[in-house]
C-alpha cells in the first residue's frame, strides 16, 4: 500500500472509531432512528436525545427512546476536475482523499450501505453498495491515483447518473472544489445532500506579484500574465461572485454545505459542517 494512502487511512480510522470529535458523521438529522417512547433520563444517555418540551412539563429530565437504527444509503461522490490538482499547503486531491476516508469509515462504523462514484465529464469509476470496510482502502487509493488534469465536471450528467443508479432516498456527500455553473436541483428534491467544498486559500486570493505563465488544468492552454495587487483583488472578487451564486443555489435547494481548506484540521472541519456549522 502506498505510504500516503496508509497515512490517510490510519488517521481517518483513528478519528472515526475513537470518537474524538462528536458522534456519527453520517446521520439523517435524527431520521435514522424509529421513535418509540419518552422515558426518564438515565446515566449514559445521549444528551442530544433529551426531549426539552417533556422535561419542561415535568420535574425530571426526559429523553426520547428509539428503536434500532434504520439502515441508511450513503453515496459519496468525488467531483474529479483539473483544478483539484492544486495546493499551496497540500494538494486538494489529498484533502479529498482524507474526506472520503472519513466518510467511508463512518458509514462502515454505522453499518450503512456505502456506494462511491468518481465523476468528471462522465462516470470514471463506481463502487457498488457495500458494508465491507475493505472498500475504504480501495476508495482512498483510487482517489489518490485518479488523473484529475484534463477533467471537467458534467453536473447534468452526474445528476442523471445518480437518478439512474440510486433509487432510494439517500444521504449524498459531494466532494469537489465547485467552480463554474452548477445545478444539482434534480437530485436535491429527494435526497439529503452535503456539498463539501475543497479549496486552497492561495487560489482564492493569489498573493503574488510579477510575470507568470498560467496553464489551464482542463484544456492545457497557456497564457502569460503580469499579476499585480489590483489584478489579484479582481480575481478574488470573481471567486466571491462564483461562491455567492453557489450559496444561493445551495440555499434554494436546501443543500448543506461548507468549505474545507488545505490547511484545516480535516476531521474537525468536516464534523462542524455535517453538524450544521460551516
Amino acid at each position: 500500500m502506498k505510504q500516503k494512502a496508509k497515512e490517510i487511512l490510519l488517521r481517518a480510522r483513528k478519528d472515526v472509531f475513537s470518537g474524538n470529535i462528536g458522534d456519527n458523521i453520517t446521520t439523517f438529522k435524527g431520521e435514522g432512528l424509529d421513535f418509540k417512547e419518552i422515558r426518564d433520563y438515565q446515566a449514559g444517555d445521549d444528551i442530544k436525545k433529551i426531549n426539552w418540551n417533556a422535561t419542561a412539563k415535568s420535574n425530571s429530565v426526559k429523553v426520547n427512546l428509539f428503536d434500532s437504527e434504520r439502515e441508511l444509503n450513503i453515496v459519496i461522490a468525488f467531483f474529479v476536475s483539473g483544478s483539484i490538482n492544486f495546493g499551496s499547503v497540500k494538494l486538494k486531491q489529498d484533502i479529498v482523499s482524507e474526506v472520503l476516508a472519513l466518510l467511508a469509515f463512518s458509514s462502515v462504523k454505522n453499518n450503512n450501505n456505502l456506494q462511491t462514484t468518481f465523476f468528471g465529464n462522465e462516470s470514471l469509476d463506481f463502487f457498488p453498495p457495500t458494508k465491507n470496510d475493505n472498500i475504504v482502502y480501495d476508495i482512498v487509493e483510487k482517489s489518490l491515483d485518479i488523473k484529475c488534469l484534463g477533467e471537467d465536471i458534467n453536473y447534468n450528467g452526474f445528476c442523471d447518473f445518480i437518478n439512474n443508479m440510486v433509487k432510494q432516498r439517500s444521504l449524498i456527500f459531494l466532494v469537489g472544489d465547485f467552480f463554474g455553473d452548477i445545478d444539482l436541483s434534480t437530485i436535491a428534491h429527494k435526497n439529503e445532500i452535503y456539498a463539501l467544498i475543497i479549496r486552497d486559500r492561495f487560489e482564492e486570493y493569489p498573493y503574488i506579484n510579477g510575470d507568470y505563465e498560467f496553464v489551464d488544468p482542463i484544456d492545457f492552454s497557456s497564457s502569460d500574465m503580469n499579476i499585480t495587487k489590483d489584478i489579484a483583488k479582481k480575481y478574488n472578487q470573481l471567486i466571491k461572485q462564483n461562491d455567492e451564486k453557489l450559496e444561493e443555489h445551495f440555499l434554494l435547494h436546501k443543500i448543506q454545505h461548507g468549505k474545507i481548506y488545505t490547511d484545516d484540521d480535516i476531521y474537525l472541519k468536516l464534523s462542524q459542517i455535517v453538524s450544521g456549522g460551516k
